[in-house]
């Protein structure tokens, strides 16, 4: 017997999710750095949780060679948390931000943009997060 499949569950949040998610999985394996996409290699097999409150959900990175994985989902043991606690029609702007950052200066400024007003919230290892943030700072595409 022949069953009707059921209607996909997805909500509007959740695919604004999983195209972030492609969007950033693209754009470090198009743009990326080289110098970035090699010190990946240095959390290799680490996984990274973006939670975006505004969206309802969150994005799991792992890194995989010098490439990132980037699917909707959540983590058990994260090696860090990034939560990005803006309203929702900010999200774009802050990955647009992240992205547009160059990693000589990049850290310094969404340091005292975000971090410092607590829009950006790291909890877990610090320094792994930061590969993971350099990584899509592809604001030096062209200059190597």
């Amino acid at each position: 017997m022949i069953t009707a499949r059921k209607p996909l569950d997805w909500s509007y949040e959740r695919i604004k999710l999983m195209v972030l998610a492609n969007l950033l999985r693209l754009s470090v394996d198009i743009y990326g750095s080289p110098k970035a996409k090699e010190n990946l290699s240095n959390v290799d097999g680490e996984e990274f949780v973006m939670d975006f409150p505004a969206l309802g959900g969150s994005i799991l990175i792992k890194a995989q060679g010098n490439r990132i994985l980037a699917s909707v989902g959540d983590s058990e043991n994260p090696t860090a948390r990034i939560t990005i606690n803006v309203k929702e029609e900010k999200v774009f702007n802050v990955l647009e931000d992240i992205a547009k950052s160059s990693q000589r200066w990049g850290i310094i400024k969404l340091f005292f943009k975000y971090l410092l007003w607590r829009k950006i919230k790291i909890k877990g290892s610090l320094s792994k997060a930061s590969t993971t943030f350099k990584t899509m700072m592809i604001g030096d595409y062209g200059k190597d």
